[in-house]
């Protein structure tokens, strides 16, 4: 049993290794790289208002519309 959860240990210090200092790690070494850093400007707010995304209800009310006529 002691060395099954020595396993498990080993593994989830692992997994807290690659997700707290591996990722972080890799995407500021990245962005140094490249001497830029990601945009932080763009929301999907932004395709709502250009008219990218249809609201489903308004479709709906459309099709209803259609039919009725």
């Amino acid at each position: 049993m002691e060395i099954i959860n020595s396993i498990q240990e080993v593994l989830s210090m692992g997994l807290a290794f690659v997700v707290y200092l591996a990722i972080p790690a890799f995407i500021i070494f990245r962005a140094i790289r490249r001497k830029k850093l990601p945009s932080n400007h763009y929301t999907p707010f932004d395709d709502i208002l250009d008219g990218k995304v249809r609201d489903p209800d308004e479709e709906n009310e459309s099709v209803d519309n259609n039919r009725m006529n």
